[in-house]
């Protein structure tokens, strides 16, 4: 028994090399934004005849190409395919928001993501993330080129789109 802990402890000691890429085990922190869609009147018109939740799409902006959610993702069962999902996001709100999953990718410096609500209308998120070894943190975050999050003393965690 004991020349068998002796041959186990040799294996890791030599299987170990310091010359070896470190496998970084990441942690994503929020790589995505809760969005509330209202009218003037502060009436929430997600899923309403204008704003439908089947015509909505998430694209990305990368490399100057649109390309859906999921584009790295090929022949992965997703738990959001489209990129987004409507529930009950706050005990604060009324009615639905939509969760959606932000552009992250490396390649961009401010990386783009457009949510088209129908065929005629499209807002756009321009992310500013802050990347460590181990993490992905969404620092700022544009509408329209109107930073919504991110900004000194806000406090809430959702932004709300009015149409």
């Amino acid at each position: 028994m004991k020349k068998n802990y002796i041959l186990f402890i040799a294996i890791l000691c030599i299987s170990c090399n310091s010359d070896d890429p470190e496998n970084i085990q990441g942690v994503v922190l929020a790589e995505n934004v809760d969005v509330y869609l209202k009218n003037s009147a502060g009436e929430n018109i997600l899923g309403t005849d204008k704003y439908p939740e089947n015509s909505i799409i998430i694209k990305y902006l990368i490399q100057g190409k649109e390309l859906g959610y999921g584009y790295n993702t090929t022949g992965a069962i997703l738990d959001n395919p489209r990129g987004f999902f409507v529930e009950k996001l706050s005990e604060q709100e009324t009615g639905k928001g939509m969760r959606i999953f932000l552009n992250a990718d490396s390649s961009e410096e401010y990386p783009i993501t457009y949510l088209r609500w129908n065929e005629t209308e499209t807002d756009t998120f321009k992310a500013k993330y802050r990347r460590t070894r181990g993490s992905v943190i969404l620092e700022k975050l544009w509408l329209n080129d109107v930073l919504v999050l991110g900004a000194e003393g806000q406090t809430t965690s959702y932004i709300t789109i009015v149409k």
